[in-house]
């Protein structure tokens, strides 16, 4: 049983280093929560959904902030991450459909190294919050079996966010920790989806193409890889009276359990062709989730990420664990 769940929010990157969200675009199917399901919409069904994801973040101490001012080294510390990205997909074909994500974007108290006559010192950026970039995407079935999906995965960050947005002190922040990066990017992937009794396992790759944005900036190829495990804990099938609705109908479709893991990989930042060595590196995130189907038109769903492998190049902000949570509607 089905219950049409699509929400990008892109990760489909991670938008430059570990202290940008990461991102998945899902396509319609109950299951998987950060891994993106390879089955389609019918054709005329729609979807809207929103998704919230919040990231918490080891921030750089202020000594370490300083010793890089003093060599004159770009570096920044985060304490958080908030995006929250409404999202709507229409099945062109049974095998073919397409969506809009628009994202909003907060990192909470950012500080710089900044270095004052040879001197180094922390600086107080303050929040950069705003609209991110929007992302538009499409997914085509190339393969289908009773229990077998295939397909291409494909889209385009259009330069529509905010990258101007201002620190305390009034100037502007860098395009790291802008909402957007004022840079056209697409990205190609392929998912991957196999279905058993009671038991389904998804998979998908994604690899997107990063060039230069506002400030002389490209954020780095992004590549994310994903597995998920789904297993149906509940299915109305058979009598379940207690969970019926006065008219007749279930009020709770299904409950699936989710295990993730979640891999995110991208190349260090480069400011006018000068890479950035405190960007890019690799995180794998185990993630554990749950997600429900109400009513036949509804679908909530929750997941926590926990970092079990971190190769992150020169000092950043590393991830302590992610929390997401969402919910859509079909139409």
């Amino acid at each position: 049983m089905r219950l049409l769940i699509p929400i990008l929010l892109l990760m489909c990157m991670r938008m430059a280093l570990a202290d940008h969200a990461s991102v998945s675009f899902e396509t319609g199917s109950a299951g998987a929560i950060m891994t993106n399901s390879a089955t389609t919409l019918e054709q005329g069904q729609s979807v809207a959904g929103i998704n919230l994801q919040f990231l918490e973040l080891d921030d750089i101490s202020d000594s370490q902030l300083e010793a890089a001012g003093t060599r004159d080294e770009d570096l920044h510390s985060v304490d958080d991450l908030y995006q929250l990205a409404i999202s709507f997909t229409h099945g062109i074909t049974d095998n073919w459909l397409a969506g809009i994500s628009l994202p909003y974007i907060k990192r909470g108290n950012v500080r710089e190294a900044h270095n004052d006559m040879g001197v180094g010192e922390v600086e107080l950026a303050g929040d950069s919050a705003g609209l991110a970039d929007i992302r538009v995407f499409t997914q085509y079935r190339i393969f289908a079996r009773e229990r077998t999906n295939l397909a291409l995965l494909g889209g385009l960050k259009i330069p529509s966010g905010e990258d101007e947005e201002r620190e305390l002190e009034g100037g502007i922040f860098e395009t790291e920790q802008q909402p957007g990066s004022g840079s056209w990017d697409p990205f190609v992937g392929l998912a991957y989806d196999q279905a058993f009794n009671g038991f389904g396992l998804s998979s998908h790759v994604l690899y997107t193409f990063a060039n230069e944005g506002a400030q002389g900036t490209d954020l780095g190829d992004f590549l994310s890889y994903n597995v998920a495990a789904v297993f149906r804990i509940f299915s109305p099938e058979g009598p379940h009276e207690h969970h019926r609705h006065a008219h007749g109908f279930n009020v709770l479709d299904y409950v699936d359990m989710v295990l993730e893991l979640n891999g995110d990989w991208r190349q260090r930042v480069s400011i006018d062709s000068i890479n950035d060595e405190n960007t890019g590196g690799h995180i794998l995130y185990l993630s554990p989730g749950i997600r429900a189907g109400i009513g036949h038109r509804w679908s909530v769903f929750t997941s926590v990420g926990i970092p079990v492998a971190r190769d992150l190049n020169g000092i950043q902000s590393e991830p302590a664990y992610r929390l997401v949570g969402g919910v859509s509607t079909r139409f």
